[in-house]
């Protein structure tokens, strides 16, 4: 026990003697600093002061106030419209520059020269650089100062003006809905035909019309295209193929193969213009069955049916007379002159009628029956090649030309008639 004491007491001593020894040294060192001729100097300094303290103000502000403002800023233009301070430009020139382009596109829109109501002030004034208003704010603050000017939207179509809108929202949101009347969800590349452009354009907001009327305005002027794809089922047609028999005659038709179609299906894209489709571009197509061919038999053997088509009877020949009233009567064909002795062909398949002279003034004359409505008829030939029942081919020469009958010359009458009308030969042939 009396060790733990000597042990605190001899501790309590070394700290109380410390502590002495700091106090000590602390007071060496005012005393030291207390007799350093710095207080002198600061005494005849302050007292100076006290005596030139204007001189001493200017010389402070120099320093502190004057040349930090004159390097920290720069000279401008305060702009003030109509009394009220819109803010500083770096150049006075942009003001006036500025005024004019609004002036300007104001005046386009509206066909007519215009003024921004705005009276506008400038003064010189320094300022921080970041204080100055960039072009964009100058014009935003002066088309707000006029009270009637706004940035429109103004759409053109082909270079056109076609419509004016209060924003660049309102104007895609007309021509949006002029896209959606012809396309669906399913359009993809939805445009329009004609080159269309929606500029910003600052003019006066009474200029921008309902959007309604702007919709009516646009519709007749643009053609909506887009592309859309498809998937859908095709019939995959068959072919008829037809094998002619020149033993069976040309009445015989029989069919020895039925046809019958395929499928397929097929993936599309559609280019559609107003919702109408203006063409298809197969992506894909896959058959699903195959078609069969339809076989056909005919009988090509002439057994005097007509084909329906014509030829001049006379390769070589000069029209001298047509299908008209002659004479206070029809003349009922078209006259061919041409030397006697002349080859005289059949104008189609046929049959013979009538072959001779039956003295009614066609002299030796020919009919041909091609049943099928058709007759054509052949006068004043000088020889007959061909008797009543013969079977003739288009093209096969059945006479001679002559000058028999009630002629006035060398010639071929040829007539043709329809379920025994006689009707104008040119109608079938052409004569020159």
């Amino acid at each position: 026990m009396r060790n733990l004491f000597s042990f605190v007491l001899d501790l309590l001593s070394s700290l109380l003697f410390g502590l002495v020894q700091g106090v000590l040294l602390l007071d060496r060192l005012i005393c030291w600093v207390y007799d350093l001729p710095l207080w002198a100097g600061l005494a005849r300094a302050f007292h100076f002061v006290q005596k030139r303290r204007a001189l001493c103000a200017f010389t402070l502000f120099v320093p502190v106030f004057f040349v930090p403002c004159a390097v920290l800023t720069q000279p401008g233009t305060l702009v003030v419209a109509n009394g009220r301070p819109l803010g500083l430009v770096a150049e006075t020139s942009a003001v006036p520059d500025t005024v004019a382009a609004l002036e300007q596109s104001a005046g386009a829109l509206a066909g007519a020269d215009y003024t921004l109501p705005v009276s506008i002030e400038t003064r010189p004034m320094r300022a921080p650089a970041s204080q100055f208003l960039t072009a964009d704010e100058l014009e935003a603050d002066l088309i707000e100062a006029s009270g009637e000017l706004d940035t429109l939207a103004v759409i053109s179509v082909g270079g056109e003006q076609a419509g004016v809108c209060r924003s660049a929202e309102d104007a895609q949101a007309v021509l949006d809905r002029v896209k959606a009347q012809y396309t669906t969800a399913a359009d993809e590349d939805v445009d329009f035909l004609q080159e269309v452009r929606v500029d910003q354009v600052v003019a006066q907001t009474s200029l921008a019309a309902d959007l309604g009327a702007v919709y009516d305005d646009l519709v007749p002027q643009l053609d909506v295209t887009s592309t859309r794809a498809v998937t859908y089922t095709e019939e995959i047609p068959y072919e008829t193929i037809t094998r002619e028999n020149d033993e069976l005659d040309q009445t015989y038709r029989a069919t020895l193969q039925e046809g019958s179609t395929g499928e397929a299906v097929v993936t599309a894209e559609i280019q559609t213009v107003d919702g109408e489709e203006h063409g298809r571009t197969i992506l894909a197509r896959t058959v699903l069955s195959n078609a069969t061919d339809e076989i056909i038999e005919v009988g090509t053997k002439n057994v005097g049916i007509g084909t329906g088509d014509f030829i001049v009877p006379v390769t070589s020949y000069t029209f001298t007379s047509g299908f008209k009233m002659r004479w206070g009567k029809l003349h009922g064909g078209v006259d061919l002159a041409v030397p006697e002795g002349t080859p005289v062909y059949a104008a189609d398949n046929g049959k013979v009628i009538v072959a001779g002279d039956l003295d009614n003034g066609y002299g030796n004359y020919i009919i041909l029956d091609h049943q099928n409505g058709y007759k054509t008829l052949y006068a004043h030939n000088s020889e007959l090649l061909v008797s009543v029942g013969d079977i003739v081919a288009q093209g096969d020469q059945i006479a001679l030309s002559g000058n028999t009958g009630n002629s006035t010359g060398p010639h071929v009458h040829f007539e043709v008639q329809v379920n025994d009308e006689k009707v104008d030969p040119q109608q079938y042939v052409t004569l020159v």
